[in-house]
């Protein structure tokens, strides 16, 4: 048993405030829209690769506001909110029309209280796994301990003071630490088993990013950004219960503050419980913090639930993951996809930058496989990451006569990387692909070789149509491993 902090008794709740349903006629909405949209030629927005935020509006409302209530309350300030999120006044106002769970609040700025629903049964993500490591590491998991940017997950209990929230419900939040047995002084085995895999879950979202995702509290200074030359920041998740807002929901987050300086527009919440419903809610809201909108249809669903089956059905990490296994990083490439921004480059812009990367992408810049021999067999080994969508990973090794067997898997844990496997001979000819139609692991099994050297290439790769039951290969990202064995070759030598 884990003790938890100490919490109060009882929490004082405060009223999540009237929300307003001004749903206008169709003809009013276009023509805000079409106002919206002619200013943008007053807007300079920029094509680089990162996008550079303008000071945001001065802005001061009665009230927060949803749909087109908020398009008329924003007015004039419509083209600089609508650019300070990175779209066009538009585009904007659409999103804010169409989606219900989007919010302006009184500064004019924008955030989500989820709506969706829990899941009844435990589905997608979780496989009930036992945790992966020892009970005392649980509140001490790091994806990438050092780095510059963290995003922690703070399951022990927090006090929000001082923010946007408390405006809305009361100044101090006291959030008690997560609980799915109903004692809220200790961690069981079995919350601590769901704590470990949300973890794994959250931090194979982010692997591609240089952010460590953490379970053990940073402290301050790695979380809040003092001036925009503090390049040490991030953001916070509180997995708590809705005992101050009385939303009815799953979480909110503020959009597009993981690099903004000061906490003011932090933490974000998750009131899930479930082992899917709060390793799928967490990277959903940290999306938010990293500028990201909802994924959902054109005129319908605010979430997109994906499609497909089994291990290679998908959905989009901002629609709902809940009900599929491969859940990715999305820019709308679904069938009626009402959102094509492109998840990658906007958390970039946001302040969370792709990893380096660890392996060459051809023959002449490959990475040797790790290997021992017992003088007949040798045993391969190796790792790897795929940071994007352009990434190859090359290997070589060296073999004997005969059999090469080798295995590559994405992580054994809430995958996000279908992987694609090709062996080449030394002349770089292509020997054998592997890609299982229903699978994410490929496998290379070839006989009687001729001894010499040998490569294999890991990419990721998609499936079928997207605008069908597939996806393509543009968030198929993250970490994997090789194992495999070859005839021990000897005398014989890699030229490399």
């Amino acid at each position: 048993m884990t003790l938890r902090p100490s919490q109060p008794e009882s929490l004082q709740k405060h009223s999540a405030g009237e929300k307003y349903n001004y749903w206008k006629s169709f003809s009013h909405r276009l023509f805000f829209i079409f106002v919206s949209f002619a200013l943008l030629a007053v807007i300079c927005m920029t094509a680089s690769s990162v996008y550079a935020k303008p000071p945001f509006p001065t802005i001061s409302l009665p009230e927060k506001s949803q749909g087109d209530h908020a398009i008329q309350a924003l007015a004039g300030k419509l083209p600089e909110v609508a650019a300070w999120y990175g779209s066009t006044p538009q585009e904007f106002a659409t999103m804010m029309i169409q989606d219900n769970t989007a919010w302006i609040d009184t500064e004019g700025r924008l955030f989500f209280v989820e709506n969706f629903p829990e899941p009844a049964v435990e589905g997608g993500v979780s496989t009930f796994e036992v945790a992966a490591f020892p009970y005392d590491q649980t509140f001490k998991l790091h994806s990438r301990p050092g780095v510059k940017r963290v995003l922690f997950l703070d399951f022990d209990g927090h006090m929000t003071t001082g923010t946007a929230w408390n405006s809305s419900y009361g100044d101090p939040i006291i959030s008690p630490a997560y609980d799915t047995d109903g004692d809220r002084t200790s961690f069981s085995n079995t919350e601590m088993d769901r704590i470990q895999n949300v973890w794994r879950s959250v931090a194979e979202d982010y692997a591609p990013f240089d952010v460590d995702v953490t379970t053990e509290d940073p402290g301050p200074d790695a979380i809040t950004r003092s001036s925009n030359t503090d390049d040490r920041y991030g953001t916070r998740v509180v997995m708590t219960v809705d005992d101050f807002a009385s939303c009815g929901c799953g979480g909110f987050a503020y959009v597009g503050t993981f690099d903004y300086v000061g906490d003011y527009y932090k933490p974000a919440f998750v009131f899930n419980t479930s082992e899917v419903g709060v390793a799928e809610a967490v990277s959903h809201e940290a999306g938010h913090n990293l500028g990201l909108y909802h994924d959902g249809i054109i005129n319908g669903a605010s979430y997109y639930t994906g499609h497909g089956s089994g291990a290679t059905g998908w959905a989009p990490i901002m629609g709902v993951g809940y009900y599929r296994q491969l859940v990715q990083w999305s820019q709308g490439e679904y069938a009626s996809a009402n959102n094509t921004e492109d998840d990658i480059q906007i958390i970039q812009n946001n302040g969370a930058l792709l990893m380096a990367d660890d392996h060459g992408n051809d023959q002449a810049n490959s990475t040797v496989l790790g290997n021992t021999t017992d003088g007949t067999t040798v045993t391969l080994n190796g790792t790897g990451l795929i940071e994007r969508r352009t990434d190859i990973d090359f290997f070589h090794f060296v073999s004997g006569n005969g059999n090469v067997s080798l295995t590559i898997n994405p992580v054994p844990f809430s995958p996000n990387l279908d992987i694609l496997a090709e062996l080449y001979d030394a002349n770089g000819s292509l020997i054998a692909t592997s890609n299982p139609v229903d699978g994410l692991s490929a496998f290379i099994n070839e006989t009687a070789l001729p001894a010499g050297e040998y490569f294999i290439s890991i990419d990721g790769i998609g499936k079928g149509d997207p605008l069908g039951t597939g996806y393509t290969d543009y968030a198929s990202l993250g970490q994997y491993s090789i194992s495999g064995s070859v005839p021990d070759p000897g005398m014989l030598q890699s030229p490399i």
